[in-house]
């Protein structure tokens, strides 16, 4: 096992509330059984793209449904993505980093919405004057860099 491989079962064991000393440092989907479902259950949960190859390494592989599915090139059933998150590392990955970029995507329109209404607020509150919005936003935005600074300074 590699030293993240035995990290990943050290943590799963204290999710489960499984105590370390008596697990063996080894593929937990080669064993069945209470304590090896509820590891299970903790790996898929810590990381499930090992899950994932622990389950392969141990002798599951996807179904044929699944492989079927694939080939058709059309949209996955719930079943056939299922199958795939529990089998298949690089899938894993994959939506991971699809849901991370769908996150940023979210955040940076939220930012955006949120620097124009506070760009209309300020235009407003100048009296449609483009020049003293931007003005008083640069002041805003300098006053809150510099109480930031300070802030992060003084808990060096």
């Amino acid at each position: 096992m590699t030293d993240q491989e035995i990290q990943i079962l050290a943590d799963a064991c204290r999710m489960a509330g499984i105590d370390a000393t008596k697990i063996k440092p080894e593929n937990p989907f080669e064993r069945s059984g209470k304590t090896a479902d509820f590891l299970q259950a903790a790996v898929a949960e810590i990381d499930p793209a090992q899950a994932a190859k622990w389950r392969v390494a141990a002798g599951g592989s996807l179904s044929l449904a699944t492989m079927a599915e694939l080939q058709t090139g059309n949209e996955l059933s719930a079943a056939a993505q299922q199958d795939l998150w529990n089998h298949d590392a690089q899938f894993v990955d994959d939506v991971r980093k699809q849901r991370e970029q769908q996150m940023q995507d979210q955040i940076q329109a939220l930012e955006k919405g949120a620097e124009e209404k506070r760009w209309q607020r300020e235009l407003r509150a100048a009296g449609g004057n483009e020049h003293q919005a931007k003005r008083t936003i640069q002041a805003e935005d300098a006053a809150n860099a510099e109480h930031r600074a300070r802030v992060s300074g003084g808990r060096g």
